[in-house]
Order: C-alpha cells, then structure tokens, then sequence
C-alpha cells in the first residue's frame, strides 16, 4: 500500500528529524538559518520549531534566541548534557527573577576550570540598553573579577583558589582579600574598574552573585547585574539580594 491519508504526518515526522540532525551538527541555529538550510518555508520551519520545543526536543535561547537540542536529546557528553539541564531548569526562574527584579539575570557553569555564562536574561525595561548581551552566552567570565566567578571562588578551598590564581594571573593578593571579603559578606560583587568578558558593554555595570550547589558539588553560579547608573551595590541588596537567593534555591532543588 502506498502513503495516502498519513502522508502529511510522515512529511512532518521527516521535516522535524531533519531539523534535529541539523542542530545536532551545527550547536545552535537561528530560525533564518534553519529555514536556509532545510529550504522550508518560514512559517513552516517557526511552526516545526516550535512543536520541537513544545515536545520537549529543543531547547530556545533566552538572550540568543537560537535552537539547541535539548537534554534528553544529547548522549555520550555527561558534561555537556549536565550544562544543557542547568540552563533548561534555570530559564524561566532566571525570566521570573529578572522581571522581577528589573535588573539582568545571568547563570554560568563552572567545570573546576573555567567559568562559562550558559544564559542571561533581560527584563523588558532594559532591553534597548542592552542590544547585544546575546554575545555574552557561550563566553567564559573572570574567575576573579566577574561577581559569578567570585561567586564560585568562595566556595572552594584556599589552595584551589591559588591554583587558578596562578592559571589566570591574578595580581598581587588583592584578590585574595577582596575574596575574604565576598566569603564575610556572603556573596560574590564585581571587582569595579575592571571587565569580565570578552564583549563589552557600551557601559559599566555592577553586578551581585551566589553560588549554585547541585548535589552538594559547586555547579556555577546567579547573578544579578545592572548599569552602574542604575542603583548603589547597597540598594540593589536590600532590595533583591533575598530574590536572588530564593531564584538559586529554586534552581538547586529543580536539579536535585
């Protein structure tokens, strides 16, 4: 018997396996890019996206917008999978708390290495004041001068912090006392007058953090951050620092 009534549902099961191979290959595609490479219509490709998402298969950028495979979908890279349910359980608390909060939501990884951001979430009043905080995701944070970082740093013995010290560099024992400092305080605060990304702003920024635990073991970290003429350090603690720690708390127990 040849496809007749089911013709349509095979075509859309095809459709969809393609564009799961394809993001598969390629990390992460924009829908234009999609539409490119599979030669579907838009409409078509935004309408088989979105079921993707929906299903569970795709997983959408908060800052980017791009389409990665989900969690369920990676095999054979533990870690890789491990970062890809951090970002899935953490989106929309970092939604809920950036919109919250008015200020950006970021969240990293951190691997005993290096510090990546995973995602960062912009509330709707800051968005034209931050037209490409999208280039941040994917990139790797200061251990010692990003609040995330000095988030993570706290957290972890001396002696490890002074072998990464010695892998990045870092200057003097300036670091090691702003470091006693954060771990008194409670939380980790951007070292001000320097820059933790790669990308810059067109402005400076100040920026608070708290470390994410999954199973005991230190997993990244939360921060909230925002133009340096927005608000004191000061306010933004009394005012959110409690939303802050409630968004990591949800995130720690969605994950263990």
């Amino acid at each position: 018997m040849g496809i007749t009534a089911d013709s349509g549902g095979v075509r859309s099961v095809e459709r969809a396996l393609a564009i799961v191979e394809l993001l598969g290959e390629h990390q992460a595609l924009g829908l234009e890019e999609v539409h490119y490479l599979t030669a579907l219509p838009k409409a078509t490709a935004s309408r088989m996206l979105a079921t993707l998402q929906e299903q569970g298969w795709v997983y959408r950028g908060l800052s980017d917008r791009r389409y990665r495979l989900s969690a369920r979908c990676l095999f054979g890279d533990r870690q890789l999978r491990f970062k890809r349910q951090l970002v899935e359980r953490a989106a929309p608390l970092l939604l809920e708390l950036c919109e919250r909060t008015g200020l950006v939501a970021d969240l990293s990884c951190f691997d005993g290495e290096r510090l990546e951001v995973m995602e960062s979430a912009i509330p709707q009043v800051l968005r034209k004041r931050y037209p490409n905080n999208c280039q941040i995701v994917g990139q790797h944070a200061s251990l010692f001068h990003s609040a995330m970082g000095r988030a993570c740093l706290k957290e972890l013995a001396q002696e490890e912090v002074q072998r990464l010290a010695a892998q990045e560099r870092a200057p003097g024992d300036e670091w090691l006392r702003g470091l006693e400092g954060d771990a008194q305080k409670g939380f980790g605060q951007r070292t001000e007058g320097y820059w933790e990304y790669p990308v810059r702003l067109p402005f400076l920024i100040r920026a608070i953090a708290l470390p994410v635990r999954v199973q005991g073991q230190l997993a990244g970290s939360i921060a909230l951050h925002w133009p340096v003429d927005q608000a004191p350090v000061e306010r933004v603690l009394s005012l959110h620092l409690n939303s802050l720690a409630a968004t990591v708390g949800d995130v720690q127990q969605a994950l263990n």
